[in-house]
């Protein structure tokens, strides 16, 4: 007969980074090829996207360009600092920002210029619509959009205050969406 020690638990100890070290890391390229964010202190890795997703964010960024070159800076995938405590470095799937786009040459984009922010969910759900939405809220973002994949629905987060945005609303197709003066009207 083999007896086993259990060995005693002991809690894992979660490690936060600050955006100094997240910044410092990334400088030494540990994360070349990979999208990376960090939320919260926690860091997370963006895995590969469905064909489906790809699709969404190819269709809406085609729809920014036709529409809104003149009224925005619009960015697919690219790299956001979220200022407001603690700093944080998001890669959102598709953003607009203030202009001129040259600003961004040279310094990076950060909460204060974001105008709408979009994350186009499948496995991400139930992150973008808790810690993401408590991130955009609290650092000011006037729009945020969800879109679910798996559902074909469009969440519409506006008038953020503290942690939360108080108007929310449910797009589902054929039903128009108002976006700077324009309509975009969902589709499936």
């Amino acid at each position: 007969m083999t007896l086993l020690a259990e060995r005693p638990s002991t809690p894992l100890e979660l490690r936060r980074f600050t955006f100094a070290e997240f910044a410092q890391m990334s400088d030494l390229g540990m994360f070349a090829d990979q999208h990376v964010e960090l939320l919260n202190g926690e860091l997370t890795v963006k895995g590969k996207q469905s064909p489906q997703h790809a699709y969404v964010i190819q269709r809406l960024s085609a729809w920014f360009y036709a529409h809104l070159t003149e009224q925005a800076c619009i960015r697919v995938q690219l790299p956001l600092v979220l200022i407001s405590p603690p700093p944080d470095f998001v890669e959102p799937d598709l953003a607009l920002l203030n202009l001129p786009a040259e600003q961004y040459a040279t310094r990076d984009a950060d909460s204060s210029d974001a105008l709408l922010l979009i994350e186009v969910s499948d496995s991400t759900l139930d992150r973008d619509r808790t810690e993401k939405l408590a991130a955009y809220a609290r650092n000011g973002i006037p729009e945020y959009w969800v879109y679910h994949v798996q559902t074909n629905k469009l969440e519409v987060f506006t008038e953020p205050f503290e942690n939360v945005y108080t108007q929310t609303n449910v797009y589902l197709v054929g039903k128009p969406v108002s976006v700077m003066g324009f309509q975009l009207v969902w589709w499936a």
